[in-house]
Formats: C-alpha cells, structure tokens, sequence
C-alpha cells in the first residue's frame, strides 16, 4: 500500500513538472532542441492557414523564418508574414512597415517626419525624413526625382515612381533614414521597393572572379622593374634619392 502511494506521489510530481516546463525563447527558435521542436509545431500550424498569405501557406519552412524574425524584433509572427515579401528570392520588408518599426521603436522623441520640396510644376521634387533624439534632430538622406532617374528607378517598367512620386519618395527617405541612424531595425533585410528598383545587384561569384583577373591581368606589372646596382642612387616614387641596399652576403 505505502509504494503504491510513493508511485502515486513521484507521478503526480513528473506531471507537475511536465506541466510548469516553459520554452526559454530568450535563447531563440534555434537556441534548442526544445525551442526548435515547439517552433516547428508553431510553423506547421501557421501553414495550415488560409489567412496567411500565400508564400507560407503548405509551407511550414518559410512560416518557420517569420518565426524566428518575429522572435528577433519581440512581434506577432502573423504581423512579420504580412510585412515580409520574397523579391527576386531575398526577403524584404513592406515600407510601411519599417515606417511602424521606426515610429514604435521608441528610440527617438516622435514619429519620422518628411521634409519635402516641389519642382517649379508644382509636382514632387524631393524629400528628407527626420525626427528627434533627446532633443536634436536626426535626418536621413535626401532623395529627390532626378536620383530615381539616375539610378534607373524611374524608367523601370511598372514603376511607381511616375504614377505616386510622393509615396515613392516617402518611402526611399525612410529607407535611407534607417539604413543610417536604426539599421538594427530592419534586421539586414531591405525594403520591397528597394529590391524591385534593383538597388543592390549582387554579382555571382564566377563574375567576381572574372572580373578580380582583369584587373590583375590590366594592372599587374604595369610598372616595368628596373635592375639596380647594388649602392646606386636611385629615385623614389615621392622624389626622394636613396641609394640601393647592399645585398646580404
């Protein structure tokens, strides 16, 4: 009878502890086996959804990444699946999202502010997003209609840049903005807009090489050597004469 109660009372303890046991996320999804298992069910939960949008429907694998950057930035999964697009294979953010991130993030004294201009037609022309930090104010780059017609954003096909030049414009300051004063924001991950107007084109990796030997073939040894006597005085590239050192017995 006393060891049917012990076994009793040693169950009821094991459940107990099953039953108070808290996955430490502060270590993060990949932190460990617990973690992860407990985010996997999370991922294939989500994926069941038809709410989400369609990138991470039957797609346990991409709800399990928004898992993990909305453990990262302390916010609701469903919000990061809402926000975070695949452009051309790379994630991105919505950039009215990283505007929410900037505004919420309570690191500076009030909501990002546009500075903007008009060319002589009246039409958007430029502008600069800023706020303030204890008082002093923070800018970001100037972004004006001429930059998005250099840099080729302008002419690209299904641009917005002509038909919503002050959205477009909006949103490029607060890029701009975050990349320089809260690039830990944006966790690394650019903006739709940015990776649709083709800003950041990476070359593979047979490019880079290709490229590396041209300019070894183009520069290297393009400065003839000259053999010099051993004592000889000789002129550096500054002017300055020197002789040449005696070779070591």
């Amino acid at each position: 009878m006393a060891e049917t109660a012990e076994v009793a009372v040693k169950n009821k303890a094991e459940v107990k502890e099953s039953t108070n046991k808290v996955t430490d996320y502060s270590l993060g999804i990949f932190g460990t086996s617990d973690n992860f298992i407990m985010a996997m069910q999370m991922a294939k939960a989500l994926s069941e959804s038809t709410i989400v949008p369609q990138i991470y429907q039957k797609n346990p694998s991409n709800c399990l990444i928004a898992i993990e950057q909305a453990q990262r930035l302390n916010i609701s999964p469903i919000m990061v699946m809402q926000n975070l697009f695949p452009i051309q294979g790379k994630p991105s953010w919505a950039s009215k999202f990283l505007i929410a991130m900037i505004n919420q993030s309570g690191k500076f004294d009030m909501e990002l502010q546009y500075e903007e201009t008009k060319d002589k037609d009246g039409k958007p022309y430029s502008c600069v997003a800023w706020t303030t930090k204890n008082g002093r104010k923070i800018e970001g780059m100037e972004v004006n209609m001429q930059m998005a017609k250099d840099e080729g954003w302008y002419g690209k096909n299904g641009s917005k840049w002509k038909t919503m030049p002050q959205l477009m414009l909006r949103y490029r300051a607060a890029s701009f903005f975050s990349s320089l004063n809260c690039p830990e924001l944006t966790l690394g991950i650019h903006t739709k807009e940015e990776l649709e107007d083709g800003d950041f084109k990476e070359y593979p990796m047979e490019d880079l090489q290709k490229i590396v030997q041209k300019d070894i073939e183009q520069n290297a040894n393009a400065q003839e050597f000259e053999e010099v006597a051993e004592g000889e005085v000789v002129t550096e590239p500054d002017g300055q004469a020197v002789k040449a050192p005696f070779a070591e017995g």
